[in-house]
């Protein structure tokens, strides 16, 4: 990894911000305020969906790319300021939206004014975030794969936001126009694939060819189903947002575009998923280490997520597992692989904050030394456990024992924060260590877990 891109300043502060929403909405599942059962426009359930989506995925996303898309790219991000006023903009949005929710709900002392308002502050934030990411990448071409990725992501998160804020403006405007009318009544699907499969999806895969491959020491040269994967998805998503919106706004049925785009979706996915299984065995480091093991995890539940999609819409009843299947791909596949490298990439960042300039001046911590997998691998077992019981209890409609399931979900996933504040605030008394450098700068050897294990020098 390269050092040259330094520690983004506003990373961390975007990380704990989406941990306090990832937690706030749990515990709004965990107290039965939002009822995934009662229907996706539920007022309730929009606040904890919201809060999921925005508060904790595009924080979590926005602010692991503010220090990946340098690195990747050998550069500098280009402002370090603006990543602050659009965390700032996203969450204000947010709080006014969270707001006009409430508002729908009956609030009466509540205005559904905060709706556009907290929509437009949103759109606002992610704008600039992506303008911010999109300029650090344009003065670095070509880019690696990785990248190009990301780049389509932000596309795709900024057409989210306009979506939603479409949305917004339907609820609030007194008299709404027709087009906003269609795009509320049957652009649900248009926003789920701009967010669900663009946004998150593009960028888990982008952030995860190179996370994965640096941390298991792995060969990453793009490949054939690597180039299968970028081309497939995004066409797949280009199509389903195309043919979304001609069903949406001209009424034309559209289910040969749809099960095509569906195709080229699931064919990218499944290019993308045997790079990940090519990574795991082509590495060369041979122990893996708890962020590797997890993430191997989430992206099982994340596969699991997508077949028992195609399945159930295959035989039918799809509309009866949706919210599993969808409950299964959030919090188990992308918020269980955004727990997993956060518990790498947290003391990761910590480690070059407090030792990177010292390194081949004198001993320093490895980041191994600032967690302690024994420890921790029981809560993200309990996390994951909990996810699938979540969503076996939604297929079966066992509302008492979801209850239970959420309730461990939370409590798992204080646990892992609890591990993330300690490598964030590590032991002063911890022992200090002379590292071996193989000729290059000494993050390599910071990351190895052991004297014997693989060193990389990338």
């Amino acid at each position: 990894m390269m050092v040259r891109a330094g520690v983004s300043r506003w990373t961390m502060a975007h990380f704990g911000l989406a941990l306090a929403a990832l937690l706030l909405a749990q515990l709004l599942l965990l107290l039965g305020v939002a009822d995934l059962q009662a229907g996706v426009f539920a007022p309730a359930t929009l606040i904890a969906v919201h809060l999921v989506t925005i508060g904790w995925l595009s924080l979590l996303m926005l602010g692991a790319l503010y220090q990946f898309a340098p690195v990747i790219t050998n550069t500098r991000l280009h402002s370090q300021q603006l990543p602050l006023v659009a965390m700032v903009a996203i969450v204000a949005g947010l709080g006014a939206m969270l707001l006009g929710f409430l508002a729908l709900g009956g609030a009466a002392a509540l205005a559904l004014a905060w709706l556009p308002l907290g929509g437009a502050l949103v759109l606002i934030g992610f704008a600039l975030g992506a303008a911010n990411l999109w300029i650090t990448l344009w003065r670095a071409r070509p880019l690696p794969m990785a990248a190009v990725f990301v780049v389509w992501s932000l596309g795709f998160l900024l057409l989210t936001g306009l979506i939603g804020l479409g949305f917004a403006l339907h609820f609030a405007l007194p008299r709404t126009p027709a087009f906003l009318g269609r795009l509320t009544a049957a652009g649900l699907g248009l926003h789920l694939a701009a967010g669900l499969g663009g946004w998150f999806t593009l960028t888990v895969m982008g952030v995860s060819y190179r996370l994965l491959t640096m941390f298991m020491l792995a060969p990453d040269e793009p490949r054939r189903t690597t180039r299968a994967a970028l081309v497939l998805t995004v066409g797949g998503l280009v199509l389903l947002i195309g043919v979304e919106t001609v069903r949406v706004f001209a009424g034309a049925s559209a289910l040969a575009g749809l099960a095509l785009a569906a195709g080229l979706v699931t064919l990218g996915v499944a290019c993308y998923l045997y790079d990940i299984v090519r990574f795991f065995r082509t590495r060369a480091r041979r122990h893996l280490e708890l962020n590797s093991i997890t993430a191997g995890v989430a992206l099982a539940l994340f596969a699991l997520a997508v077949v028992g999609g195609l399945l159930a819409a295959a035989l039918g009843v799809l509309d009866h597992i949706a919210v599993a299947v969808v409950y299964l791909l959030v919090f188990g596949g992308l918020t269980g692989l955004g727990l997993s490298q956060l518990y790498k990439i947290v003391p990761f960042l910590t480690w070059l904050e407090k030792f990177g300039a010292r390194l081949g001046k004198g001993p320093v911590l490895r980041v191994q030394d600032l967690v302690d997998e024994r420890r921790a691998r029981p809560w993200f077992a309990l996390y994951f456990g909990a996810v699938v019981l979540a969503s076996g209890c939604l297929v079966l409609g066992l509302e008492a024992w979801l209850r239970a399931a959420v309730g461990l979900q939370l409590v798992a996933t204080l646990l892992i924060g609890g591990e993330l504040w300690r490598s964030r605030h590590p032991d002063p008394n911890l022992q200090l260590k002379p590292l071996r450098m193989p000729g290059a700068p000494g993050v390599a050897g910071a990351l190895d877990r052991s004297p014997a294990a693989p060193r990389s020098t990338s």
